[in-house]
């Protein structure tokens, strides 16, 4: 009635398992999905050319200002973050079905960085940024939202 197993005989039941576990799919055609799943290498000049206008505010508030979001050259460029010294900086983005997202930082001499995130979607430009100032003291740090439309 007892089932008697020795050491080696449940080292070698242990490895079946870890082997099965690390061999691979285990369902036909999950190779095409386990592909989709890995991500395509960020490129710049992606979205060169191309200008989204809309209303932007601070992370959980209304609308502050509107501003023109701008990419060319492989840079990436806020209209009113310009006025306070943020310079364009480079941008990387990717594909992921009908889907760009994009990565920007721009830094102000006197006034910081900000790190931008963003996703275009149609022609809808739906972005999260924060800015970041460090002080002598202590560091200032506030999140922003844009959602602006391609200029066509």
């Amino acid at each position: 009635m007892f089932l008697r197993f020795s050491n080696s005989n449940i080292i070698i039941s242990l490895f079946a398992i870890v082997a099965a576990l690390y061999s691979g799919p285990l369902i036909v055609g999950a190779e095409e999905s386990q592909d989709d799943l890995k991500s395509i290498p960020a490129v710049s000049h992606l979205l060169d050319g191309k200008k989204f206008t809309g209303p932007t505010g601070e992370k959980g508030k209304k609308t502050h200002h509107e501003d023109v979001l701008s990419f060319s050259d492989g840079r990436f460029t806020s209209s009113k973050c310009f006025e306070f010294g943020f310079t364009d900086g480079p941008y990387t983005a990717t594909v992921e079905g009908d889907l760009i997202h994009f990565q920007a930082e721009t830094v102000s001499p006197s006034h910081g960085k900000m790190m931008w995130k963003g996703t275009l979607a149609d022609d809808i430009m739906e972005v999260e940024y924060s800015w970041t100032k460090e002080r002598w003291l202590w560091t200032t740090y506030r999140e922003y939202w844009f959602r602006g439309t391609l200029q066509k």
